[in-house]
């Protein structure tokens, strides 16, 4: 028989919600060792080590005590990583990436659980044990706050897995899409889930984006190729999240067209050859910091490689005449032969015994234009870019476009003008496509006047 609770028990002042793991602990692990932790942590006020935790996902549970001596629990569709759980507080760990917005959304069904306890008891219904757990169940399977809460999953849980596996430059990407997308349900005051990604979504999102703060030019609005770049990406964690199960809008990622496209033949910023031998030849000796990011830029430019192999240079894929390792991006085995115009690369390498210097690439960006406008390499550069239709005209000395990514640009440039066939030249930059390189050969007009030289 049913337990019944009188209506004079029903106080929501004393209706109490909290939530626990279902399989927090590493199940391999002793028992006893696991109880052992357990209070030599509970006494130093710690969290549980990652040891003696499950390392995958396990099931949230939410406890529901409507009144005193009666506790309904039901199993919600969240899981939750435990080494991000904080066990004491029943909720997640400040330092767990999503926090602020995972927390919120158990406070919200929370607080949309009582709500609905209310009308539920003001209307009469039986409040026997059993039809609790049934309106508790009801609850779970019907309220909004849950399933609004799969977005927010579905980026924590995508970015535990890609990392490791993508880049940390490439993570950095999606952070910042993700963030876009918090700016984006404050600003409009709308809130995302998966089945809203639409195509009218898509539009507001891009009109949201040409109005959003540029905070690097202290404009209003990012330009098309960084909008272009943000749709791409989103469709990219719309596709995963489909196919690992989060939901079934396959069309938020197939059958949407956006109105904003990266331009295809944006003006290439690389050094001219001079421009390139009068930077490796200052003398900087004065100024080891400086000296050091200037070696590594043209150790780029002399061999086309990304900044983070460089950074991840070994003195064992190195036999003096080849440099061969695997790419950090996209595990592709690299072979860089230290002849002709690369083999300015190998005083660098001898100079510093095949130990390069380690730098972040934000601060490396930031040294080198202040190495350029030392020099100066100042030759102006005009560029046309695109905010919505409106077209933008920057002139700006060309130490102000300098970067970690322009040694890969003058590589390509230099090599197709001094006639290195494109093939090859892909061959050794590991561009995915050869359209990529192939906008380099409209662009250098030096390549341009030697290919009708001699006719």
């Amino acid at each position: 028989m049913s337990e019944i609770c009188p209506n004079y028990f029903i106080d929501l002042d004393m209706a109490y919600i909290n939530f626990y793991l279902d399989k927090p602990f590493n199940e391999a692990k002793d028992k006893t060792v696991i109880k052992q932790v357990i209070a030599d942590c509970t006494k130093a006020k710690k969290h549980y080590p990652k040891t003696i935790l499950n390392s995958t996902p396990t099931a949230l549970y939410l406890f529901f005590t409507p009144v005193k001596g009666m506790r309904l629990k039901i199993r919600t569709s969240i899981k939750v990583l435990p080494e991000h759980w904080d066990f004491n507080k029943g909720k997640y760990k400040s330092t767990a990436s999503g926090s602020l917005e995972l927390n919120s959304e158990l406070e919200n069904l929370s607080s949309s659980l009582k709500k609905k306890f209310i009308i539920y008891k003001d209307s009469g219904e039986s409040l026997a044990t059993d039809d609790l757990k049934q309106f508790l169940q009801r609850f779970i399977d019907g309220d909004s706050n849950i399933k609004d809460a799969t977005l927010v999953r579905a980026k924590e849980i995508f970015l535990q897995k890609k990392e490791g596996l993508l880049t940390e430059g490439t993570l950095k990407e999606y952070r910042t899409i993700f963030k876009s997308l918090i700016d984006f349900e404050q600003k409009r005051k709308v809130s995302l889930n998966f089945a809203t990604f639409n195509q009218s979504f898509f539009e507001s999102y891009e009109k949201f984006l040409i109005e959003k703060k540029n905070p690097k030019q202290q404009k209003e609005g990012l330009l098309n190729d960084t909008i272009a770049k943000y749709t791409v990406t989103l469709k990219t964690f719309l596709q995963w999240a489909f196919e690992n199960g989060f939901h079934k809008n396959a069309s938020a990622f197939t059958k949407i067209k956006t109105r904003i496209k990266k331009r295809s033949k944006n003006e290439i910023v690389a050094l001219s050859e001079g421009e390139l031998m009068q930077l490796l030849h200052f003398d900087l000796s004065g100024n080891t910091r400086l000296e050091k990011v200037r070696d590594l830029f043209c150790f780029g430019c002399f061999t086309g490689q990304r900044f983070s192999d460089i950074m991840n240079f070994n003195a064992l894929d190195f036999d003096g005449k080849k440099w061969d390792f695997i790419s950090l991006k996209n595990k592709k085995r690299v072979v860089v032969p230290m002849s002709g115009f690369i083999a300015n690369a190998i005083p660098i390498i001898e100079k510093y015994n095949s130990d390069f210097p380690v730098i972040s690439n934000q601060k490396f960006n930031e040294y080198l234009k202040e190495i350029g406008e030392l020099i100066p390499l100042a030759t102006p550069v005009r560029i046309i870019r695109y905010r919505g239709t409106q077209q933008l005209t920057f002139t700006k000395p060309k130490h102000e476009f300098m970067s970690s990514h322009m040694a890969r640009r003058t590589f390509v440039t230099l090599s197709l003008e001094k006639g290195v066939p494109i093939t090859i030249v892909q061959k050794i930059t590991q561009h995915a496509d050869l359209r990529t390189l192939i906008k380099y050969e409209a662009h250098s007009t030096e390549a341009l006047f030697n290919s009708f030289k001699n006719t």
